[in-house]
C-alpha cells in the first residue's frame, strides 16, 4: 500500500477536497504546484509546463494522483482555449512522463482524472460503458487524446489507473453553484430540451471512489459517476431543495449556441453512464440518489 502520494491540481474543487480524505486515512499528501509562492498545509514542490519542469524532489512518492488541467467548461471553446486545454491536460501528463522515465526509482502508480466527456456530447448508445467508442466531437476526440498520454505511463512499469469523471455535485465549486444561481433569484429553467442525460456524482463518493482504487488495486479504466437524471429533472431537485419555483419556459438551444457557441454541446447533449465495473469490484455509495445527495449538500 502506497503511503507516499503526490497530487496536482490539489488546489482545485476535487484536489482540496481528495488530499483532506487521504490525510485522515493515513496518507502523506504532497501537491504539485504552478505557484511557487503557494502556501498550504501540504508540502508544495514546483513544476513549470512552459520551461518544462518539475522539482525533482516531488517524484520521490509511491503514487501520482493526476488531477491538474483548466476547466473545460471555463471558458467558450475558441481556437486558442482549444490549445490551452490541450495543453493544461496532455501536455502536463506529458511533461510529469518524461521527468518519470528518467529516474531509476519511479512511483509504483498513477491514478488519473478523465472525464466521461469521452463519450462525446450526444453518443448513440443507450447506456456507455468503459468499452463504447469515443465520440468524434471536439470533447471526445479531446479526452482520447488524453487518455492515450496517460495509458502511456505503463511503458514505465506503472500501474495506470483513470477515472471517467461525470459531473460533480459540490456546494463549493463545480457547476451546481452555477446551475442553482439563477434557480434561487428565481430565472432558472430547464435548458434546451430538458431530456439530455446528466450523470451525476456526490463530491464525497468520488473521493471515497479514488480511496477504493488505491486501496484494492485496481486498475485500468472506470466510470465515475453514480446515476443519470434528465436536465429537467436535476433543474426540478435544485429547486426543490431551496424552495424556488421554476415558472419560465425552457432555455432554447439558440440561445446556448449563441453564448457559448461549440461549448454548448456540453450542456445541450448529455449520456447515460453506467457505473456497473466499479460496482461488480464491490464500490458502494454513501448518496446513491439524487435528492439525498443535494440534501447532504444543501444542509451542510
Amino acid at each position: 500500500m502506497p503511503t507516499k502520494i503526490l497530487i496536482t491540481g490539489g488546489s482545485g474543487m476535487i484536489g482540496k477536497a481528495l488530499s483532506a480524505v487521504l490525510t485522515k486515512k493515513g496518507f502523506e499528501i504532497a501537491h504539485l504546484s504552478r505557484n511557487p509562492k503557494a502556501g498550504g498545509e501540504y508540502p508544495m514542490y514546483l513544476w513549470d509546463l512552459h520551461e518544462k519542469y518539475i522539482d525533482p524532489k516531488a517524484l520521490d512518492t509511491d503514487l501520482i494522483i493526476h488531477l491538474a488541467g483548466e476547466g473545460i467548461a471555463d471558458k467558450r471553446w475558441t481556437p486558442e482555449r482549444k490549445d490551452v486545454l490541450q495543453a493544461s491536460r496532455i501536455q502536463s501528463a506529458q511533461l510529469l512522463y518524461n521527468a518519470i522515465s528518467k529516474r531509476q526509482k519511479k512511483p509504483l502508480r498513477i491514478i488519473s482524472a478523465s472525464a466521461i466527456g469521452y463519450y462525446g456530447s450526444d453518443t448513440k448508445a443507450s447506456v456507455c460503458k468503459e468499452t463504447t467508442l469515443p465520440g468524434d466531437d471536439f470533447i471526445g476526440q479531446f479526452v482520447l487524446n488524453w487518455e492515450r498520454q496517460l495509458s502511456a505511463f505503463d511503458t514505465l512499469g506503472m500501474q495506470v489507473s483513470l477515472l471517467r469523471i461525470g459531473f460533480v455535485l459540490a456546494k463549493q465549486g463545480g457547476a451546481l453553484p452555477k446551475l442553482m444561481r439563477p434557480i434561487f433569484w428565481g430565472v432558472g429553467a430547464p435548458i434546451g430540451s430538458g431530456l439530455q442525460q446528466i450523470s451525476w456524482i456526490h463530491i464525497d463518493d468520488l473521493c471515497q471512489m479514488f480511496v477504493y482504487v488505491i486501496e484494492h488495486q485496481l486498475s485500468g479504466i472506470y466510470n465515475a459517476v453514480t446515476d443519470s437524471v434528465t436536465n429537467a429533472d436535476l433543474t426540478c431537485a435544485i429547486a426543490k431543495q431551496i424552495n424556488r419555483p421554476l415558472w419560465l419556459p425552457n432555455i432554447p438551444n439558440f440561445t446556448l449556441k449563441l453564448l457559448f457557441g461549440e461549448m454548448a454541446s456540453l450542456i445541450l447533449g448529455g449520456n447515460k453512464v453506467s457505473a456497473d465495473k466499479i460496482l461488480a469490484q464491490g464500490f458502494e455509495y454513501d448518496y446513491p440518489e439524487l435528492e439525498g445527495a443535494l440534501a447532504h449538500l444543501f444542509k451542510h
